[in-house]
């Protein structure tokens, strides 16, 4: 009788993707974090990816904190909902997939690196693909809706520079910080 109460207690004690609900709340927190440092700090810097450099980092920071499969899906699914609920960006409710596809992408690169999102290498190349995704969505997004895309006109290469620098410099900082907050953070376990 004592074994079944055992087994149901490690049973709900995980919920989906193996996650337990005190890494969904983390990732809930980050996820929220995302949209309000997006939302808070619009910088006046007229380059395209500009707000990768905190966004993205943010993203990195969250994985390499919560480095379980799915923290990243459950990050970018709460940043694309609340995205959409404060009205962020001129796609309406497709804006979603402009948060959902970075957090999807980052659940799939961080164990390609064992998940040592605390090394600089791993942290730039992250942060560089994700911001990236996120141009690409962009891209589909213009086209599919057929919305007026002022980066286009610029060019593609200049604008995939800018997301690659501001994306390396996000997942750069993101490094440093989880270098000094993981011992910190030790009882998250």
């Amino acid at each position: 009788m004592e074994n079944v109460n055992v087994k149901n207690l490690s049973s709900i004690d995980q919920y989906i993707f193996k996650l337990s609900l005190g890494d969904i709340l983390r990732s809930t927190m980050f996820g929220t974090i995302i949209i309000l440092i997006n939302d808070i700090t619009r910088l006046p810097l007229s380059l395209p990816g500009h707000s990768s450099i905190f966004w993205m980092g943010v993203l990195v920071l969250g994985k390499g904190l919560l480095p379980r499969f799915g923290s990243g899906i459950i990050m970018g699914i709460v940043s694309g909902i609340l995205a959409v609920l404060l009205g962020l960006g001129k796609e309406g409710f497709f804006v979603f997939f402009k948060y959902f596809t970075p957090g999807l992408l980052i659940d799939f690169l961080a164990p390609m690196f064992y998940n040592k999102m605390d090394r600089p290498l791993v942290g730039i190349i992250c942060g560089i693909l994700i911001s990236l995704s996120k141009m690409v969505v962009n891209v589909a997004l213009g086209i599919l809706l057929k919305l007026p895309m002022v980066f286009l006109t610029i060019g593609l290469g200049f604008t995939s520079v800018s997301h690659v620098i501001f994306g390396a410099a996000g997942g750069l900082i993101a490094t440093i910080m989880i270098k000094r907050l993981k011992p910190r953070l030790s009882s998250w376990d």
